[in-house]
């Protein structure tokens, strides 16, 4: 299922994408959190990435402001960490990746996520 441009889509129903149980996670936390709900892009078939497994380890969300992008990525990466073997890797991350979709909120995953334990949340 490719999400095309603009596709507003209700996150609760985001187990039909097939995507990682990690990778919702952290999708509903930010729903939850900042009332994110439009996917700009998902599953792509030609992806050699993160956008083309199955399951799903990626979705991008739009975003408009990168101030408020940027500490939601923040927001996601105190809780959660990507892959602890690359601690530079981050699963969240608010950029223009320059192909033309323009500035969004790429969410990312890898088999090693895990979710960060701390006391205060």
């Amino acid at each position: 299922m490719n999400l095309g441009p603009e596709l507003i889509f209700h996150l609760k129903n985001l187990d039909i994408l097939n995507a990682e149980p990690m990778l919702q996670d952290i999708i509903m936390a930010a729903w939850e959190k900042f009332g994110l709900d439009v996917v700009t892009s998902g599953y792509r078939p030609s992806d050699k990435g993160t956008h083309g497994t199955t399951p799903l380890r990626a979705i991008d969300l739009r975003c408009r402001d990168s101030v408020i992008g940027n500490h939601i990525a923040k927001w996601v990466n105190k809780r959660w960490q990507y892959d602890p073997d690359r601690p530079k890797m981050n699963c969240a991350i608010c950029h223009d990746s320059g192909s033309g979709k323009g500035l969004h909120l790429h969410f990312q995953v890898h088999p090693n996520t895990i979710r960060i334990k701390n006391k205060w949340w």
